[in-house]
Order: structure tokens, then C-alpha cells, then sequence
């Protein structure tokens, strides 16, 4: 990707057919205020921001008593235990870090664990009556829904955007990264990374975290963490500090025209088995070269990197469900995920190499 910048969130000019007054839902972002005649998202938004916090932090202090430091967002996501989810480049070279919450309360945060290969880091604050954002419990994100940015843009505190999903499953130029997110059309600004992007229900479903854009300063594409991510790498920091990921023990490559013909595939979808690493999970489990997996851990494998990044979100001696194809026939194994000791090298190349055109 061309520039990344630590920032995030939308400010798009939304036009839209809107809904008519008795049309207007309470599930739905946008609502009728009959007391003003007006279409808005307050009521939406004011049941969001509370949720959302400001992060200052303090990496160097000079002779002189200045400080050097940065600003960034923070999504509370458990109001008894004070936890805060946040991007891990926010915080990764601060020797303090302070959270501002809505009501403007202040509390020094401690850091419960950090997770660099997918910019997720958890903090702790000793606040009280705390508000946390519900998360999604679906992952049904679809091109075209509404979304509903909140951050702490350039230091302006739960500033508030709008815009849509423009893509899902993007993925970023590091191939040994764990990322599949959600791509917005939002403006994006310094100092919304780490925010919160809702649906128009005001669930949780992303982390914002960077920007692709030609310029500096903000204007180009926004990315954010999505809910099965953080929901898994969270569950992680909060029991262990840090996140172990787990090996199926394969080499995998896309789905080729030509693969698809040898093996009787009824599409290009999923990753491809070109080697099996014995004593592997994959190979104890009786994976074979040429199996096609179209599922994991109850999540579609649309290609191989799809395949990577899932088994990666899985701890070790986690036992999940694969649905494979094998012979034109589709079957299900249970695969005990063992630890990652290695990167293999080959199964990367593999996953880069593009799809046969034939």
C-alpha cells in the first residue's frame, strides 16, 4: 500500500433517499425528530459516544519539561473491567498513556497486552460507570451498509462521520500480517485510529486503524479492524498479555482455473493443498495434497491468504471444524491447531502467486 498513516475516521458527505417519518425506525441510524421537522443520528450517536475515549500519551520529555507524545481513540469494550481496545501503534512507544473519557474524566491506563501483526493493543482504566459499546455478534458485514465513525480526529474530541463499507476482507501489504478489513470511503484524519466504526444499529463492527492515501494528511482510503478480529486477539490479551497463533502445517496456494478442472471444483473459491507437513495439524488430522478447504472455523476461505489469517486467529491445541473438498465430494474434520514455531517460507510465495488465467 502506497502511504499508511496512523489514523482513521469518515467524514463523507452521505446523500440518501431518506425513509419517511413513519418509516423511520428505532433500530435505524437515521430517525425523525418531529419537534423539528428534521431527519438525524443524534439519537444514534448519543448512545455511541459514551463508548468511545480519547488516548494521550507521552513517549520522551525533554530537559526543558516538554513532552514529545500522540493522540489517538479507544473503544471501551468491558465497562466493569475498564477495558479499552485500541491500535497498537497508538500506544507501542509510550511511557505513559492517559484516557479521556466523554464526560472528560481522566485516568492513567495501563497496557493488559499488545497484538503488532494485527495493530490491536488492550488497556485497563480504574474508571467507574463506564459505558461500553455492544459489539456486533454477526460478522454479516455486506458493501453498501451505513456506517458511523467516532474518534478523536487532530485532537477534536468524539468527532462523528458517516460513510459506507466499500470493501471487505482487504488485506495489507505485509504477507507475514494477519489482516482482513473493512474498507471504508470515509475521509480519514490523524488521531482516529483505534476509534470505533458502528453499523446503524450502533454495534461495534471495526476498529479504525490507517489510511492509504497518495497525500498527507488524510483524504484517501480508511481501513478498520473488523469484530471477529479484535473479538478473538481481545479474548487473548485479556487471559495471556499476548496472542499465540497457531500452524495447520500446510502449504497452500490459490485455486486455479486448471486446479479447478483436475479436481472437480464447483468454483475458485477457497485454499488450495499443495503440501502437507507431517506430523502437522493438517496431516494428523489426514489432510491431503489437493485438498480444497472452503471453511474454517465457521468462516468461508474465499482464497488462500483467507486460510492463513483464520488459522491464525486460533490459539494452540484449539480444536476447530475444516470443510474441505476432496474427489468432488465436500466433508468436515475436526483439526486439533498446533503452534506456530516457523514461518514456511513457500507457503507465503504460494499465497502470492496470482491465479491462473487459462
Amino acid at each position: 500500500m502506497r502511504q499508511i498513516l496512523a489514523a482513521f475516521i469518515p467524514l463523507f458527505a452521505l446523500t440518501l433517499a431518506l425513509p419517511s417519518p413513519a418509516a423511520a425506525q428505532s433500530k435505524s441510524a437515521i430517525s425523525y425528530d418531529a419537534s423539528r421537522n428534521v431527519f438525524t443520528m443524534a439519537p444514534t450517536i448519543q448512545k455511541v459516544t459514551p463508548g468511545v475515549v480519547s488516548i494521550s500519551t507521552i513517549e520522551t520529555e525533554e530537559a526543558d519539561g516538554s513532552t514529545i507524545g500522540g493522540i489517538g481513540s479507544g473503544v471501551i469494550i468491558d465497562a466493569e473491567a475498564g477495558l479499552i481496545l485500541t491500535n497498537d501503534h497508538v500506544i507501542e512507544d509510550a511511557q505513559s498513556i492517559t484516557v479521556i473519557l466523554s464526560d472528560k474524566r481522566r485516568y492513567r491506563a495501563t497496557v493488559r497486552g499488545q497484538d503488532p501483526e494485527t495493530d490491536l493493543a488492550l488497556l485497563e482504566i480504574p474508571g467507574t460507570n463506564l459505558t461500553a459499546l455492544p459489539v456486533s455478534a454477526s460478522d454479516d458485514v455486506l458493501v453498501g451498509d451505513i456506517v458511523i465513525a467516532v474518534g478523536n480526529p487532530f485532537g477534536l474530541s468524539h468527532s462523528v462521520s458517516t460513510g459506507i463499507v466499500s470493501a471487505i476482507g482487504r488485506t495489507d501489504d505485509n504477507p507475514l500480517g494477519y489482516s482482513d478489513l473493512i474498507q471504508t470511503d470515509a475521509a480519514i484524519n490523524p488521531g482516529n485510529s483505534g476509534g470505533a466504526l458502528v453499523n446503524s444499529a450502533g454495534e461495534l463492527i471495526g476498529i479504525n486503524s490507517a489510511l492509504v492515501s497518495k497525500q498527507s494528511g488524510g483524504g484517501g482510503i480508511g481501513f478498520a479492524i473488523p469484530a471477529h478480529t479484535f473479538r478473538a486477539i481481545a479474548a487473548q490479551l485479556q487471559v495471556y498479555g499476548e496472542v499465540t497463533r497457531g500452524s495447520l502445517g500446510v502449504m497452500i496456494s490459490p485455486v486455479t482455473q486448471d486446479a479447478q478442472a483436475r479436481l472437480d471444483l464447483p468454483h475458485l473459491n477457497g485454499a488450495h493443498i499443495v503440501e502437507v507437513t507431517q506430523n502437522g495439524a493438517g496431516f494428523a488430522a489426514g489432510l491431503q495434497v489437493d485438498d480444497v478447504v472452503t471453511e474454517f472455523a465457521g468462516r468461508e476461505i474465499g482464497n488462500s491468504s483467507d486460510l492463513r489469517y483464520a488459522v491464525g486467529l486460533v490459539r494452540p491445541d484449539t480444536v476447530s471444524r475444516l470443510t474441505y473438498i476432496r474427489g468432488g465430494a465436500v466433508s468436515e474434520i475436526d483439526v486439533i491447531i498446533r503452534a506456530k514455531d516457523y514461518v514456511q517460507t513457500a507457503e507465503i510465495q504460494n499465497i502470492l502467486e496470482p491465479a491462473s488465467i487459462n
